[in-house]
């Protein structure tokens, strides 16, 4: 599937109002800003965001971050029609941090498709081991399958507080606390509204919104967190319901017990066909776009003159938006399409 693309930047009218702002430097962050393109996302017809889709301009950049062949085959998951998810979530991010990000989190995705394959318990164990390889001096075990995975978890800590020593706490914090929560549900969801609560955390949205943060040199101090945190959690359900819509293509036939997808609890809680259902959680992920347009409106409001968050309630909207599009049309949900 082709994408059109509308123009080779972004027209000054089109830019956030923090990017229109920026003084013309020759420094590498509005090189960076200045270089997204937008996306026509109606060129895809199942891409039911309501935010906008821009493309960094280093795109290609991080499809072959592996050198070996093999190990391609298997960091392929964030690949789609027009490139890396990444490149399409935080299009306006600094190159070098992006592209650790995409291969930490490439990474970490690699690893939760090899935890699905092995019992709960054994799960959360292998979660505790690699959250501990986070820690500067932790050794890792004899190699394996997993403790590779581990080891590179470790590297990548290293490398973040190398590039950014003050910032990379909080990313990994948040990978600490993902690593931690992402399997201590157990048993099946009866009611839509608390799996969603739970979603926020499982789809690794804190670890995304972390990332975006870093990936932008944005650092929000406590109390601007705290201004944000509606904001964020609306943000996190619409982004686990996106999710969901799209990846329901190939989890449908997972074993129930490991269904972790909003279409099941729908059709449970309301008696509905897999049809019907579906339909209602495209509902809900549009009502929960409003929900964070309107509450970004607010963050907005309440910190006039902020071009810092500004450009974090502008982030969150590229990133919404270019999850939903890549979900759309990515080959790791849709079989039938094939990475350009």
């Amino acid at each position: 599937m082709s994408v059109k693309v509308l123009s080779p930047s972004l027209a000054h009218s089109e830019r956030p109002s923090w990017l229109t702002s920026l003084p013309r430097t020759s420094s590498s962050r509005s090189v960076n800003t200045a270089s997204a393109t937008k996306i026509d996302i109606s060129s895809s017809p199942s891409c039911i965001t309501t935010f906008p889709v821009c493309r960094h301009a280093a795109r290609k950049t991080w499809l072959e971050i592996v050198p070996s062949a093999k190990d391609r085959e298997l960091r392929s998951h964030s690949a789609g029609p027009y490139g890396n998810f990444f490149a399409i979530t935080w299009p306006y991010g600094k190159m070098d941090r992006v592209k650790l990000a995409t291969e930490i989190i490439e990474t970490l995705w690699v690893y939760d498709d090899l935890a699905e394959d092995i019992p709960h318990s054994k799960a959360a164990e292998v979660h505790a081991k690699i959250r501990d390889s986070l820690e500067a001096d932790k050794v890792s075990e004899q190699p394996s399958r997993k403790t590779v995975i581990m080891g590179l978890f470790h590297e990548f800590s290293e490398r973040l507080v190398r590039m950014d020593k003050e910032g990379a706490s909080r990313v990994i914090d948040s990978l600490k606390s993902y690593l931690q929560d992402y399997d201590s549900k157990k048993g099946a969801f009866l009611d839509i509204n608390e799996y969603t609560e739970f979603r926020v955390v499982n789809v690794g949205f804190w670890i995304m919104e972390s990332f975006m943060q870093w990936a932008l040199d944005i650092c929000l101090t406590p109390a601007e967190q705290e201004v944000c945190h509606k904001f964020c959690l609306s943000a996190g359900r619409a982004m686990g319901l996106t999710n969901d819509l799209y990846s329901w293509n190939v989890e449908r036939n997972d074993p129930a017990n490991r269904q972790w997808n909003a279409v099941p609890v729908i059709k449970k809680q309301y008696d509905l066909t897999e049809e019907d259902a579906v339909v209602y959680l495209k509902g809900l992920i549009v009502q929960h776009e409003q929900k964070t347009r309107q509450l970004g409106l607010e963050v907005r409001r309440q910190c006039a003159g902020s071009r810092k968050m500004a450009k974090y309630v502008d982030a969150m909207g590229m990133m919404l938006g270019g999850n939903c599009f890549w979900s759309s049309n990515c080959p790791r949900y849709n079989n039938e399409i094939e990475n350009e």
